[in-house]
């Protein structure tokens, strides 16, 4: 049962970072803040990444008005 259980965990992490790498594509994101492609962080990078540019983005539309 816990082979299962990691096994799904790992295709679940796995998913999350393909759909984090193509919502930080989409905003034209290809490196993470201190230069690594994004494909070789961890999925905590991927979320803090994926944060931190949603925030500026929302800061950089608050600008605007």
């Amino acid at each position: 049962m816990k082979e299962i259980d990691a096994g799904l965990r790992s295709t679940e992490v796995t998913q999350r970072k393909k759909y984090l790498i193509k919502q930080l594509h989409k905003m034209r994101i290809y490196k993470t803040s201190d230069g690594r492609r994004l494909d070789d962080v961890s999925l905590y990078t991927l979320e803090w990444t994926h944060i931190q540019c949603k925030i500026n983005a929302a800061k950089a539309y608050g600008d605007r008005s």
